[in-house]
């Protein structure tokens, strides 16, 4: 009789056990923000989703805008030559990348795979609420674990907190609203101490801001561990959040199983935001602009706040957590009124979150911001 490790069968298991996925579009949720759109033409100073300033790159958007022109086509073929262009950036396999409409849809994806079984999330708190929302809503429960003292997730505490329902662990980092990361290795070693049947996704976002530069990604791991799923997006370093562009690396089986609940089922891009993301992977020159402006821009906004007595986390990403209680406590909405957006969700009791737009923009803010100084 063949024999079939536990590892294999656990490998075939994780993902294969649930039905068909609920469709996004009935699971819209609020960030308790005002929605962007909204001020979509006006003047305004937009420092609360984290957008790039300096995006798309010019060899993006010509490339965008050339694909323009095959708009008729659908753009499978694109992006089959995307997939290859991120595995071979990453030293992965072509099926082990699921390319999506923005990282949001494979969050959404493995929140309702965790609800269809009925399972339990555990996720650092706070932190980026998609796929918990997207959970609780298809039936999952989530249990939150709070951060250190430091506003780092604390990787031992989320380890204690794995239970026999844990179905799904989400780990933000960078993390979203802290703007704080956790050592390389500590979230290595962490990875590899989560039992084999609790899935992992770790959401990197933000990677390209990172202080520890390529060595952050847990992406190396993905040929080990057969219940790791590292998600990225295309919004944020390479300046197309309105391309909606993001993708998944995991083991085959994985990517597999997640191509069969996706409702776009490879279909949810255009021919001109997959051809932009191709022209993106291929300008590195970019992407060390943006990081390097945008560092300016954030120690303008540290010179500030430290002048202000103003507590904030030293940054690993495209915006800065803040404490609040240094400005009238309607701060969001007095900015607002002066045509600037900053964040401030629900989960985010004493704090702001501060978007890093160019250096001029960041100045600007200065100027505006402290008048709502308590």
């Amino acid at each position: 009789m063949q024999n079939i490790s536990r590892r294999k069968w656990l490998q075939k298991s994780l993902l294969a056990s649930t039905a068909v996925l609920i469709g996004s579009r009935a699971l819209a949720f609020d960030f308790g923000e005002t929605p962007t759109s909204t001020y979509a033409f006006k003047e305004l100073l937009r420092l609360n989703w984290n957008e790039n300033p300096y995006g798309p790159s010019q060899s993006a958007l010509e490339a965008a805008t050339k694909a323009l022109k095959s708009a008729n086509r659908y753009p499978d073929a694109l992006n089959n030559k995307l997939i290859e262009a991120i595995a071979t950036k990453l030293g992965v396999k072509n099926e082990e990348v699921m390319i999506t409409a923005g990282s949001t849809e494979v969050l959404s994806l493995l929140g309702q795979h965790a609800g269809l079984l009925s399972g339990e999330i555990v996720t650092p708190w706070p932190s980026f609420p998609t796929m918990m929302h997207f959970g609780k809503v298809s039936g999952a429960s989530v249990k939150h674990v709070p951060l250190d003292n430091e506003d780092r997730l604390d990787l031992n505490a989320v380890l204690k907190s794995i239970g026999p329902n844990t179905r799904l662990l989400f780990i933000c980092n960078p993390n979203n609203p802290t703007s704080t990361e956790v050592d390389p290795e500590s979230l290595r070693s962490f990875c590899r101490s989560v039992p084999e049947n609790v899935l992992i996704c770790v959401d990197e976002a933000y990677i390209e801001f990172s202080s520890h530069g390529a060595k952050a990604s847990m992406m190396p791991l993905v040929k080990e561990l057969p219940n790791l799923i590292v998600c990225r997006t295309f919004s944020k370093a390479y300046g197309l959040a309105g391309m909606r562009l993001g993708y998944a690396v995991s083991q085959n089986i994985n990517i597999s199983e997640l191509s069969k609940r996706h409702n776009g089922y490879g279909m949810a891009t255009s021919v001109a935001s997959v051809a932009g993301a191709l022209a993106a992977l291929e300008d590195p020159g970019f992407i060390k602009m943006c990081v390097t402006e945008n560092a300016k821009g954030r120690q303008i906004l540290y010179d500030a706040f430290d002048q202000w007595k103003v507590a904030y986390n030293k940054s690993s990403t495209n915006f800065v957590y803040a404490r609040a209680e240094h400005f009238v406590p309607d701060v969001v909405e007095k900015l607002s009124e002066q045509n600037v957006m900053i964040t401030k969700w629900p989960i985010m009791k004493n704090h702001i979150r501060i978007s890093i737009g160019k250096p001029e923009h960041m100045s600007q803010f200065v100027q505006i911001v402290e008048s709502f100084l308590s």
